[in-house]
């Protein structure tokens, strides 16, 4: 890339209307000159179809029909895609003052690199915070969890077309399938310790009420991309449902005795069969938290 390099940045939007502006404005602020800004809208039925309109000559692209889900219209939108680097950020985040030029001159110095991400501020509903770092181990760690933040995340057209669009049978992990297909076709991924973006969880937002839904299409992924030729998905969903979901991992635990010493032996057995590292990388628990009714991001497993 020669040059100020061209982003393509896509809006996925269905009925956010009350939040989608702060997402549009986040991107207008970075006074970014050579940007392509699509916005894919599912037909929303609400206040989005005035706001789209009100900024509608900031868009180079405004696609709304209706869609087969947040995937689907993302294809939709990078199918108008013309710039050298993609991102998408949903409408109810936003990114931060400076990211697209910083992003884009980290391209610049790193050539070689074709995906790049960054820390991300998410802002919870009872206004705590949290700054996820950017996983440096992240090609290593994505077949068994998605460490990346999707919001900070950027990535060449190139590598877009040859992995091919988004997978639009998942509801919540297409964005986690989208990187295992990147690390699968040799991308060079790299670091920033800047933040680029904020993640807002919401009680209206997907990603705060995912549940047992998140946990089944994990299990599709691990069963699909996972080691242990994809074993290590079965082992997950029996702690899963067998333990987490009955309390054995809350602190303090919530289960009978019983069941936890069972866990406790189960742990063993497991340390043993598929090693420390693998066992310490089950983060279901959040999502077992989120199907209980409780406060999920309590507990910092993410």
């Amino acid at each position: 890339m020669s040059g100020e390099p061209r982003f393509s940045i896509v809006i996925p939007n269905y009925n956010s209307g009350e939040v989608l502006q702060r997402a549009i404005c986040s991107i207008l602020e970075q006074r970014y000159s050579n940007l392509q800004l699509i916005m894919a809208d599912g037909g929303s039925t609400d206040v989005s179809r005035q706001i789209i309109e009100q900024y509608r000559d900031s868009f180079d692209v405004v696609i709304s029909a209706k869609d087969d889900g947040q995937a689907d219209g993302l294809n939709k939108g990078f199918r108008h895609a013309d710039g050298d680097i993609y991102g998408w950020l949903c409408a109810d985040d936003e990114l931060l003052p400076g990211s697209l030029r910083h992003v884009a001159k980290q391209f610049a110095e790193h050539p070689d690199v074709d995906v790049l991400t960054g820390c991300c501020e998410r802002i919870f509903d009872d206004g705590s915070k949290y700054v996820t770092p950017a996983d440096t181990d992240a090609w290593d760690n994505i077949i068994i969890q998605n460490t990346i933040e999707q919001p900070s995340t950027f990535w060449k057209a190139k590598l877009h077309r040859q992995v091919g669009e988004l997978d639009n049978s998942y509801y919540l992990s297409f964005d986690w399938v989208l990187w295992i297909w990147f690390r699968n076709a040799g991308a060079r991924l790299s670091t920033t310790d800047r933040v680029l973006s904020r993640y807002y969880f919401t009680d209206n937002s997907k990603c705060n009420n995912a549940g047992n839904l998140f946990a089944e299409e994990a299990y599709r992924v691990l069963s699909e991309y996972g080691p242990l030729k994809g074993h290590l998905a079965e082992i997950f969903r029996h702690l899963y449902y067998k333990y987490d979901l009955k309390g054995c991992v809350d602190k303090p635990r919530t289960s009978s005795l019983l069941r936890y010493l069972c866990f406790l032996a189960t742990l063993a057995c497991l340390r043993i069969t598929i090693g420390k590292r693998l066992l310490r990388m089950y983060n279901w628990h959040f999502a077992s938290l989120q199907e209980r009714r409780l406060k999920w991001y309590d507990s910092r497993q993410y």
